[in-house]
């Protein structure tokens, strides 16, 4: 690890090894069973893979919320027509047409869960130092959409052949990776909620316009969305 561990024990438990295996946490599915939703076969045959994808990114939003003390950090509903949106870049290998295309979406690729807790770490670090820890989500940077706290809904696309990403120069001050496998691919939603300067900060959960998930985080409506 890059920074010290000297953590306190809350600190520590952000550590991937302690997540319940078999639990999505702060993301919800359609009520429906897979089986019955009109979902791509991909879904229906990695359906194991896609749902340890959506656990990492909920614990991800959760965890960096307790690290950090975000306040309004919103849990997330599964949005099939988001997936389908996912599918559309199915390899890290794009050409420059369609790279140009996701870079208008708000996406995250699934890095190995280490980058991530490094990031945790780090949060939890500095969490006074909010300026210095907001320099890290600009338009282009790895953690914009999939840390972004008023952001609602995500689809998901698994990778079938695992590729390898460099790594942001900029992780160097909070991790020694380098180089990262890729698990597939995240898009998140509404567009409209990616507005600057919408983090604040105090105790999880704090912030929400309604009574918070255990977690911390803020409950979405779920008439707002349609899964079809």
């Amino acid at each position: 690890m890059h920074v010290s561990l000297g953590l306190s024990t809350v600190v520590l438990l952000f550590c991937g090894k302690f997540r319940p295996l078999g639990t999505v946490p702060n993301v919800t599915l359609p009520a429906q069973s897979l089986s019955s939703q009109p979902v791509s076969i991909l879904s229906l045959t990695n359906s194991g893979e896609l749902h340890q994808m959506i656990s990492q990114v909920g614990y991800f939003r959760e965890y960096y919320a307790k690290a950090a003390q975000v306040s309004n950090m919103n849990e997330l509903i599964y949005d099939y027509q988001l997936e389908k949106e996912a599918r559309k870049y199915n390899s890290c290998h794009l050409d420059q047409d369609t790279w140009k295309r996701l870079e208008r979406e708000p996406h995250y690729y699934l890095y190995k869960e280490q980058l991530e807790n490094d990031f945790v770490e780090y949060a939890a670090l500095h969490r006074n130092d909010t300026k210095g820890i907001k320099g890290y989500f600009g338009n282009e940077d790895m953690f914009s959409a999939v840390l972004h706290p008023k952001v609602e809904k995500l689809g998901c696309h698994y990778f079938f052949s695992l590729c390898v990403h460099k790594i942001w120069s900029r992780a160097d001050v909070f991790t020694d990776v380098k180089r990262s496998t890729v698990r597939g691919l995240c898009i998140f939603g509404p567009k409209n909620r990616f507005t600057p300067n919408a983090t604040l900060y105090g105790k999880p959960g704090s912030r929400c316009s309604g009574k918070p998930t255990s977690g911390g985080l803020c409950n979405v409506p779920r008439e707002n969305y349609y899964y079809f």
